[in-house]
């Protein structure tokens, strides 16, 4: 099995993109999408040195524009694309194991490793998780089994087939960042393409600044994420919502239960209070309304007090 690979960057330190010629003789293919608004010349003179290909996107689509500009150039060349944030540490074995099970796999599929939160040190429970299409309920990874069935996997790592991407088409746009994988996945429920756990591999990730909070017996793990993405998560989670809770009831109390942990947060234990319950209430209402896109276009306003960020949590 051919595997390529599509990494995307938005203002990579040295180190990130140091990374870039390790993973090029890993895979089958590799290329790399610069999401950064100014082409990076770094990363441009890497391409050039080691031949791979490096396509600058600035932005355009956030970070389901980049995979499908990624994907659209892999696939007449492999049989499937592993998706990696620029900042992924990516084990030794990722490669070798993924292309003996993908092998044996269904010609559509979506495949992830366990993800592991590097500042909470734990193992990301959204990709731990099955469903029948009405409920959704953890599971325990059994060690002796090597690939399980679930019900998401995030894009940092994820193997799409050929024939997967050729069934679900291309990731949403419109939702830009933050939730495009969890809605890649749940059309791939709808169209009945298999998402499978590997729990042989682990990949290390971190989402946002994650920072614990003792209260009493209870400890809360707060993301520190920006009052921008805080828009685009509450906006995405009320989309797809609408756009899937008929089908699968399930997304109704997943988000609304994503959503409550969002406000708790950022209630006792963050910073910008003000900024960024205004900016939830602001994904509330372009979610129900359906004003999709970046920033820009739905909040101008807003947008002016942007500063550049990595987008790398899809």
């Amino acid at each position: 099995m051919k595997l390529g690979v599509l990494i995307v960057l938005f203002h990579p330190s040295d180190a990130e993109l140091g990374r870039l010629q390790a993973v090029q003789r890993a895979c089958d293919m590799l290329i790399v999408v610069d999401n950064t608004p100014a082409p990076d010349l770094r990363a441009q003179a890497l391409a050039t040195r080691d031949g791979f290909t490096l396509l600058h996107r600035g932005n355009v689509g956030g970070i389901a524009g980049a995979y499908n500009a990624g994907l659209e150039k892999l696939f007449p060349h492999v049989d499937a694309v592993a998706l990696f944030d620029q900042d992924s540490t990516i084990p030794e074995a990722f490669f070798p194991t993924m292309r003996h099970i993908c092998a044996e796999l269904p010609e559509a599929f979506l495949a992830g490793p366990r993800i592991f939160e590097e500042n909470g040190q734990f193992f990301l429970a959204t990709v731990e998780m099955r469903t029948n299409g009405y409920v959704i309920w953890p599971f325990r990874v059994n060690p002796n089994v090597t690939v399980e069935r679930c019900a998401f996997l995030i894009s940092s790592g994820c193997v799409i087939s050929r024939e997967a991407f050729r069934v679900l088409g291309q990731f949403d746009e419109a939702l830009f960042i933050d939730h495009v994988d969890v809605e890649y996945s749940l059309r791939a429920q709808a169209l009945k393409v298999p998402r499978y756990l590997v729990s042989s591999l682990a990949l290390p990730h971190r989402i946002g600044a994650r920072q614990p909070h003792r209260f009493g017996p209870f400890t809360l793990m707060a993301s520190n994420q920006s009052w921008l993405r805080r828009y685009y998560n509450t906006r995405n989670g009320v989309r797809l919502t609408l756009q899937y809770g008929l089908r699968f009831p399930f997304v109704i109390l997943l988000f609304t239960w994503l959503q409550l942990r969002q406000i708790v947060e950022v209630a006792l234990c963050e910073r910008d209070k003000r900024g960024k319950f205004k900016s939830m209430l602001y994904g509330i209402v372009d979610g129900w309304l359906g004003r999709l896109g970046p920033i820009e276009k739905t909040r101008p306003c807003l947008a002016a007090r942007a500063n550049p960020q990595n987008p790398s949590n899809g």
